[in-house]
């Protein structure tokens, strides 16, 4: 990537590379904006999940990119199986 690229919505071109859309990666970029790590599967009642949770600071350069406040606010638009 050059110099010029501008980066929309991540603080380092390391966070940038590393989200992805896909459910299975270890930092995902949910739909509702969040970016979570996915801490893999788990099974329970013969069913299984995958474990995913927020975190507040990125894990490359240690920027703030999401705050309790913008957790909390995504939170409550996704919905949470247990």
């Amino acid at each position: 990537m050059s110099d010029e690229h501008e980066l929309v919505n991540f603080c380092c071109e390391e966070l940038e590379e590393a989200v992805s859309s896909d459910p299975e990666a270890s930092l995902i970029e949910h739909d509702s904006g969040l970016i979570l790590l996915n801490l893999g599967h788990r099974e329970e009642d013969g069913e299984t999940g995958t474990v995913l949770t927020t975190i507040r600071f990125c894990p490359f350069c240690g920027t703030e990119i999401q705050t309790d406040e913008d957790i909390e606010a995504a939170l409550g638009e996704v919905e949470i199986v247990e």
